[in-house]
């Protein structure tokens, strides 16, 4: 039988801060435009705070998970008849094309609020076009133990697959040319918003904005309801970095001029 050395409260101390340089580091790399560091952030959040039946979470071996965490997802709507993406953001330009980006502390419904840990970890914060929903807990398991994290499975969770394989949200894009191309990555900027909003929880003070395109325009949280609420709704939440002319394609990528699309409501 093995014999075992329980680690001192300074060494689990120095672990914490160990894993708190990584986060920083690895998003400080993904907004330099490395995306790949969403599966070093993914095991670093997994490492502190998901507990299983044989391994405790660090944040659990320091008496830390009791704290309330940094909720900033747009709340699932009601009714609404679009994909839900909760942590995320989308961002047009000429200059970077279209993605996914993590909103970090431009919060598009204007708020923070803070939540136990078990409300945060598995609140639902992707509903894709199947009403298949993926919490936070459901991304960081799935990057960090299937998907390149710290370890690579040779099949992934149907769900997660879907999303970030399969465009499951049912976003695109026309490149100009009479054809649409799938929206990729939205699990990568999610994971990124993950790891802000942790940062954000264990220091205090902390705060990063996001960097735009100058050409940008970013999109988040559209809702869309039967009824009467819909001219409404095609534009709520509508977040714009520079004012769409009129006579422009609507940034929504119906292929309609604004005025005759999402910029009749307004």
């Amino acid at each position: 039988m093995t014999t075992k050395q329980p680690q001192s409260q300074a060494e689990l101390s120095q672990h914490l801060q160990d894993h708190l340089g990584f986060l920083h580091a690895s998003a400080d790399a993904y907004d330099q435009g490395f995306d790949g560091e969403a599966k070093r952030l993914a095991v670093s959040v997994r490492v502190l705070v998901h507990d299983t039946n044989t391994s405790k979470s660090l944040l659990g071996q320091l008496g830390q998970k009791n704290i309330q965490f940094l909720d900033s997802a747009c709340p699932v709507v009601q009714g609404n008849q679009n994909t839900h993406s909760g942590l995320v953001k989308t961002s047009l330009s000429l200059s970077m094309g279209v993605r996914y980006v993590a909103f970090l502390d431009d919060v598009p419904h204007g708020q923070n609020r803070t939540i136990d840990f078990d409300t945060w970890w598995n609140s639902t914060v992707f509903i894709d076009a199947n009403g298949k929903k993926l919490s936070r807990k459901d991304l960081v398991l799935a990057v960090a133990n299937q998907d390149g994290g710290a370890h690579v499975d040779p099949s992934l969770n149907q769900t997660y697959a879907d999303l970030s394989r399969n465009n499951s949200l049912g976003w695109v894009f026309s490149d100009g040319k009479n054809t649409q191309q799938p929206m990729e990555g939205p699990e990568r900027a999610a994971i990124r918003q993950i790891a802000h909003e942790f940062l954000k929880s264990l220091i205090p003070g902390y705060a990063k904005a996001p960097v735009y395109p100058p050409d940008g325009i970013i999109m988040g949280g559209i809702v869309v309801r039967q009824g009467a609420d819909v001219t409404a709704a095609r534009t709520e939440n509508l977040i714009a970095q520079r004012k769409v002319g009129r006579n422009e394609l609507c940034p929504c990528g119906s292929g309609k001029k604004f005025k005759r699309c999402c910029g009749a409501a307004v």
